[in-house]
């Protein structure tokens, strides 16, 4: 809390020097409750006091940067002769030094990720297409590795680790271990924004660019700080219910969708799934959270018991249709944000992340005979995630991206109207 400038620094010293050597030899009675009070008083206006000084000496400096790298960027161009006025400064809201740092370095790579785009546009040629933004891809967990010895990477759990409702759970309640994922896990990408959007399978840099390569269902984790995304194959016999759920007339099936009389109980309720509406899917869209390895405080936390997702937290379904060589794609947005249980589990488990391994599985509930046993849907293994080294979420393509898609941009079939 000093002053760095020798002057004031010399003058607080002579000031407190002459403060001392008058007090010096004096007494002063004081009660016992007045001194904890006034201890406890001077202790918490320190702590305030200093996190309101470094949080704006982190953002003096990184506007400092921003400035020395705009002029760098703008050096030979013309400038006009404009006055500013200056900006009355946002008053300083109450966080961690954590939270500041990770906020304004979100926001300073932002700003220099649009200033260089901006200036490599405009020093090419205009006839140029805009170059897709290619961002890696977090890897998969090395087979046969020790859990914790790796971390920010992804793999595939057991699915018979997972126990899903029985043949006669109707009349037993009993429950036994899952068959395989019906849909396989493509991967998964963490991206830092201060404005997750929904849709993200819009932007063509996700999943290294491969996203469109087979149909695939989406779940975009809508935090705080930005966004997780896990990306499923949707096998072709799923496609003409997917299609037809969404209203898209598919060519190539005729209308016809194929027998579920020749599905298994499992596929029978993911195939009621894809054509079912929204409210019907968050009634019978469940997670299943496990916690395979981290400390007892989140295990007890996360619990690991099956939850109806769209009675925990707010989610928005979306659908892409083909587009030429495009495979479609539906996307599941979790607003964590918005569900007070979510957020104290997040706030539980973010301290834990870079130690954490976790399965998340989904399956879809079955509630007639026909649609039992159960079997899990999808599941992703996440080992050890770190959010402060995840990537920038890139720019989409399209210049009308900008501001990315929001609730409001998304009719009541699921399509987007931006």
């Amino acid at each position: 809390l000093l002053p760095d400038d020798p002057l004031p620094f010399a003058i607080l010293a002579a000031v407190g020097a002459t403060f001392f050597r008058f007090v010096q030899g004096q007494v002063l009675t004081v009660q016992l409750d007045m001194l904890v009070l006034f201890g406890l008083s001077s202790g918490l206006i320190g702590y305030q006091l200093a996190l309101l000084v470094m949080g704006a000496s982190i953002q003096d400096s990184l506007q400092h940067s921003n400035n020395q790298y705009a002029s760098i960027i703008d050096e030979g161009s013309p400038r006009k002769n404009e006055i500013s006025k200056p900006q009355p400064r946002p008053a300083m809201k109450r966080q961690s030094i954590s939270e500041v740092l990770l906020k304004k370095s979100v926001q300073s790579l932002r700003s220099t990720l649009s200033r260089e785009s901006n200036f490599r546009t405009a020093s090419l040629p205009k006839i140029m297409p805009k170059q897709i933004v290619m961002v890696p891809t977090l890897p998969k967990f090395p087979e046969g590795a020790p859990i914790g010895s790796h971390s920010n990477c992804w793999s595939s759990p057991i699915s018979k680790d997972f126990h899903v409702r029985g043949a006669n759970y109707l009349k037993d309640k009993k429950k036994v271990p899952s068959d395989d994922f019906l849909f396989p896990c493509r991967g998964c990408d963490i991206f830092l924004t201060d404005d997750p959007p929904v849709n993200i399978g819009r932007n063509s840099s996700i999943l290294g660019g491969k996203l469109r390569e087979v149909p695939t269902f989406i779940i975009n984790y809508r935090l705080p700080w930005g966004v997780f995304v896990s990306y499923h194959e949707i096998p072709q016999k799923f496609v003409p219910y997917l299609r037809r759920g969404n209203g898209y007339s598919d060519p190539s099936s005729f209308g016809i969708l194929p027998p579920l009389a020749d599905m298994a109980p499992g596929e029978r309720a993911v195939c009621n799934f894809l054509l079912s509406d929204s409210e019907e899917r968050d009634a019978v869209w469940k997670m299943v959270p496990v916690v395979v390895e981290g400390p007892w405080v989140v295990k007890r936390v996360v619990g690991g018991k099956p939850a109806i997702v769209g009675t925990k937290l707010p989610v928005s379904y979306v659908y892409q249709p083909p587009e030429g060589n495009l495979a479609d794609y539906l996307e599941a947005d979790l607003d964590i944000v918005s569900s007070a249980a979510a957020r104290n589990i997040l706030a539980v488990v973010r301290s834990y992340t870079q130690t954490l391994t976790i399965d998340l599985g989904y399956v879809v509930q079955g509630n007639m005979v026909e649609e039992l046993p159960e079997q899990m849907m999808l599941g992703l293994r996440i080992h050890g995630l770190d959010p402060l080294t995840a990537e920038v979420l890139p720019p989409f393509e399209d210049e009308s991206m900008d501001h990315p898609a929001r609730i409001e941009d998304i009719d009541e079939n699921g399509y987007d109207t931006d």
